[in-house]
């Protein structure tokens, strides 16, 4: 198995923390499992010279545990009449520093960015739109808020668009704005929050295509849920056109959900297994593997 640049980095990290390797020393793909093996070894786990989510455990938890701190960082949104939501996002600092470049560009061209929410506190109830490892518990994750778009694309701050390209995010965010491109949209929407039907109509004005700038500063949309995409009792809930999550901060097949939690501030072991085991339960679960 051939890993990725960002992969090979963060492991020869870890492993230069560890005194595998030395300072000046480099790894590749040919000579990994070697170096691999020699921690393992070292750390007393099975050692086969696989990554697997004990090994990445074993890496990184010395590592995080006496590291700086990440601190929660509260940033602006709108509170705009008739529309439910906050006038504020918590994140955490380094995904602070990238939605705030979002919104100043949505502000200079005269839009607005609403919000339903960004840091999730760990006693939250967990049900069929919570998952038990989202990125809204480790700060990396903001909902627009549900009511600013889907259910009157004429005049929502948000309008929503089926992305046609297979390859891309199933939905497309637009944000209404004075100083955006024109464009003509074909919007989705329903009628009513529990009407489960999809119609479509034709938008023209001006706009910045949302999804797109998020991308630029690393937030990514996810996909619907099984509850929005089945034949019949659609949820509206399971929609999620308004969740972005910043991807860019997290190394695919190495970043662990329970050490994105260990980087913030006030968050320990012993406290986050004493607040909510079931959410601790996931600490080695590995982003692109089996968290999303």
């Amino acid at each position: 198995m051939a890993y990725s640049k960002v992969f090979i980095e963060a492991v020869e990290k870890h492993l230069k923390f560890h005194r595998i390797i030395g300072d000046t020393l480099s790894i590749s793909n040919r000579n990994l499992k070697s170096y691999v093996l020699k921690f393992q070894e070292k750390a007393n786990i099975y050692a086969d010279g696989i990554i697997g989510p004990e090994t990445l455990w074993e890496l990184q938890f010395p590592l995080v545990l006496s590291s700086k701190k990440l601190n929660w960082v509260r940033c602006e949104a709108d509170k705009i009449v008739g529309i439910d939501g906050f006038n504020s996002f918590l994140f955490r600092e380094d995904a602070a520093a990238r939605y705030n470049l979002i919104r100043k560009e949505v502000l200079r061209l005269g839009g607005s960015i609403t919000s339903s929410g960004g840091k999730r506190e760990l006693t939250a109830n967990v049900n069929e739109y919570r998952s038990s490892k989202s990125m809204h518990y480790v700060g990396l994750a903001f909902d627009l808020s549900i009511t600013s778009g889907f259910f009157d694309p004429q005049r929502d701050p948000f309008v929503i668009v089926e992305n046609k390209i297979k390859s891309g995010p199933y939905w497309k965010v637009y944000c209404r704005a004075p100083g955006g491109d024109a464009m003509t949209l074909n919007a989705v929407y329903w009628e009513s929050w529990g009407s489960g039907i999809t119609k479509k109509i034709e938008i023209t004005g001006n706009f910045i295509d949302f999804t797109d700038l998020a991308g630029k500063h690393g937030f990514h949309p996810i996909p619907p849920r099984s509850g929005f995409l089945r034949g019949s009792n659609k949820k509206y809930l399971s929609s999620e056109w308004w969740h972005f999550q910043a991807n860019d901060l997290l190394v695919p097949m190495f970043s662990q959900f329970g050490i994105e939690l260990l980087k913030i501030e006030d968050y320990s072991p012993q406290y986050l297994k004493h607040v909510n085991s079931k959410i601790w339960n996931n600490k080695k679960v590995v982003y692109k593997q089996n968290w999303w």
